[in-house]
C-alpha cells in the first residue's frame, strides 16, 4: 500500500491504518528505537506508542514524509524512554505534572523548538553540500543511530574510513553551525 493510501486511512479513522503501518515500516521502526532501547518489553511498547502517536498527530497534520514522520515519533518515544529509565532520581508525580502540563506551557520550550527548527534547517542545508555516500552514512549514524560496523558493512567500506567520515563530518558541521550563528 502507497504511503498517501495510509495517510489516507489514518484519516478517516480506519484501525487498518496501523495495521498497514505496521505492515510497511514495522521493521524500521523497530530498528531505529532497538538502536535506543535494549529491553524487548520497552521497545514493543515504544512501537506500540508510535502507532498511537501516528493516530493521534494525523488529523491535524498530514506528514510529507510518511517514514520520516513515524521514525520521529519513535525515536522521540525511544529517547522518552531511554532518559526515564536511566534517571538516577524519579518523582512520577512530578513527571506526570510536567507531562500533563507539555502541551498548555509555551515559553522556553517554543523558543527551543524554533532553535530546533533553524539547527535541523541548518544541518540538511549543510548535507545538501556532501557527497551522496557521507549524506547516507550521516543519516545512518545520526538519525537513525545505526553503530559504525553496521554502516561499513551496507556501504563497503572499512570501520575506519566510516569514522573517520563520521569525524571530519563532525567537525565540518560543527564550522558550519558557527558560521550561520548557531553554536
Amino acid at each position: 500500500m502507497e504511503d498517501d493510501e495510509i495517510v489516507n486511512l489514518y484519516w478517516e479513522r480506519q484501525e487498518c491504518a496501523i495495521e498497514e503501518t505496521k505492515k510497511k515500516y514495522g521493521r524500521k521502526l523497530l530498528y531505529v528505537i532497538r538502536n535506543i532501547l535494549s529491553c524487548s518489553q520497552d521497545v514493543e511498547e515504544c512501537e506500540n506508542d508510535t502507532y498511537l502517536g501516528a493516530w493521534n498527530a494525523m488529523p491535524d497534520a498530514r506528514p510529507a514524509s510518511l517514514p520520516a514522520f513515524l521514525c520521529r515519533i519513535a525515536k522521540n518515544l525511544a529517547f522518552k524512554k531511554y532518559s526515564y529509565l536511566s534517571a538516577d532520581k524519579r518523582n512520577c508525580d512530578v513527571e506526570i505534572a510536567f507531562d500533563e502540563l507539555e502541551g498548555v506551557i509555551g515559553g522556553q520550550a517554543v523558543e527551543q523548538e524554533i532553535i530546533a527548527k533553524q539547527t535541523a534547517d541548518a544541518i540538511n542545508k549543510f548535507l545538501e553540500k556532501k557527497k551522496p555516500l557521507h549524506r547516507k552514512i550521516f543519516v545512518r549514524r545520526y538519525y537513525f543511530y545505526e553503530p559504525a560496523r553496521s554502516i561499513a558493512a551496507h556501504s563497503g567500506l572499512s570501520q575506519s574510513a566510516v569514522k573517520s567520515i563520521l569525524f571530519r563530518l563532525r567537525r565540518d558541521l560543527k564550522k558550519y553551525l558557527e558560521k550561520e550563528g548557531l553554536l
